[in-house]
């Protein structure tokens, strides 16, 4: 478990997904969450929902000052989806009447502690448009995560699968294993035909396909797929062969000995000699 938490850390956007589910410290402007969602009949929920918000915001902007990272659009979609996830996942203990009030109470936090944290010219979210913090399909936001993150981890797995013998291939293998399938659903949006508002801007115009992998595994500790589906022990093989020599020496005696029937032309003259030698005893017996 320790190693396929150490080696997933690579995979850019498991990390990120994992940060804003996992922000601890201090929070400078949490405060600010009381001054909104006051007519919410859940204002509980939305409280802590709206700490935790902050102090992504808060996180986002301290990352991107130490190490410029976060302000692309990959990470604000990510940043969004985040959101609706979390409104979505409580849909049960709130009244859904109140979704909207409660998108609307965070776009207005949102704006207040981004204008905060950016100390001058551009900020990391400049490329987040909250206008799409709403009640959106969520199923479609839901694809459309699932498509830009195989397209964004794509290189990544393509060398840690295809160099030599790489730390934990078995465990990036497992992973790709189980994301791979969002491939059809890129090809349909972004390679088989114009990409559309539905194709994630990280998935236009790159090679992607899974087979690019799949057809040059280099880790010994997974067989690859081709061979996997052609191996047959060699038990399986000789009793095979066993049931096909039994049937041919079958076939074989058959044909050398077949069964007498009254449709064979044989019967014809044995049925004639036969009462021929019928009609000369009794021709002899009565003379």
């Amino acid at each position: 478990m320790e190693d396929e938490i150490k080696s997933l850390k690579d995979i850019e956007s498991l990390i990120f997904d994992y940060e804003l589910d996992n922000i601890k410290g201090t929070c400078d402007n949490c405060s600010s969450c009381y001054k909104y969602g006051k007519t919410l009949s859940n204002s509980f929920f939305f409280h802590l929902l709206c700490q935790r918000l902050v102090k992504n915001i808060e996180f986002i902007h301290e990352a991107h000052r130490l190490n410029g990272k976060y302000s692309d659009e990959k990470s604000c979609n990510d940043f969004i989806y985040w959101i609706h996830n979390k409104i979505n996942s409580m849909n049960n203990k709130i009244d859904k009447s109140e979704i909207n009030n409660i998108f609307r109470e965070l776009k207005s936090i949102w704006v207040e502690v981004n204008g905060k944290q950016k100390i001058s010219g551009i900020g990391p979210l400049h490329k987040c448009d909250i206008s799409t913090i709403e009640t959106l399909n969520f199923n479609e936001l839901k694809e459309k995560k699932m498509m830009s993150d195989y397209c964004h981890n794509f290189n990544t797995l393509h060398t840690k699968l295809t160099n030599s013998n790489k730390p934990f291939c078995e465990i990036y293998y497992d992973y790709f294993k189980k994301t791979m399938q969002a491939y059809d659903k890129v090809y349909e949006e972004c390679h088989k035909k114009d990409p559309g508002a539905k194709c994630p801007k990280i998935c236009e115009k790159k090679q992607n396909n899974p087979q690019l992998i799949l057809d040059n595994l280099r880790c010994d500790k997974i067989p690859k797929p081709v061979e996997e589906e052609k191996r047959i022990t060699e038990k399986q093989c000789n009793t095979e062969k066993g049931v096909l020599h039994s049937r041919l020496e079958r076939a074989l005696l058959d044909a050398s000995n077949p069964v007498f029937n009254y449709s064979d032309p044989r019967a014809i003259f044995l049925i004639f000699f036969t009462l021929w030698g019928i009609f000369l005893s009794l021709f002899f017996f009565y003379k």
